[in-house]
């Protein structure tokens, strides 16, 4: 029974070292992974500073591209329909059976409408500058 008693307590040193062992190993591994040894990247501190620099770099691109939105190639796009438009127009009144009012009127509107976005165009690239 002794023999027993003694081997139990020898079993019970040996489980608590045991458990000292892989705390200490823990430890080491948690000051490896501060340190950057063995895990670089899975540290918390530098995951959260890497998600917010490319949140910062994608709201700095939207800007840009707010910016230079391609407002030439609009422009030159309205300005080309207002041409085809008002060539609609006077062709409707050059025509000899008469001018047909509700081609005119509703062709008018549509250059309206297209002239005041080019204007607005004109607008933004104005305050740009």
């Amino acid at each position: 029974m002794l023999a027993f008693e003694e081997s139990s307590e020898l079993n019970k040193l040996e489980i608590e070292e045991g458990e000292k062992k892989i705390v200490e190993f823990e430890d080491q591994m948690e000051k490896d992974r501060n340190e950057g040894l063995f895990f670089k990247n899975l540290g918390q501190n530098k995951a959260l500073v890497d998600k917010e620099k490319p949140k910062e770099e994608v709201e700095k691109i939207k800007d840009v591209n707010t910016k230079n939105s391609g407002s030439k190639t609009r422009k030159n796009i309205y300005l080309f329909f207002i041409g085809l438009l008002t060539f609609g127009i006077v062709n409707s009144f050059a025509s000899s059976s008469g001018a047909d009012w509700k081609r005119v009127s509703v062709l008018g509107a549509i250059l309206v409408v297209l002239f005041s976005l080019f204007i607005n165009e004109q607008n933004k690239d104005n305050q740009k500058d």
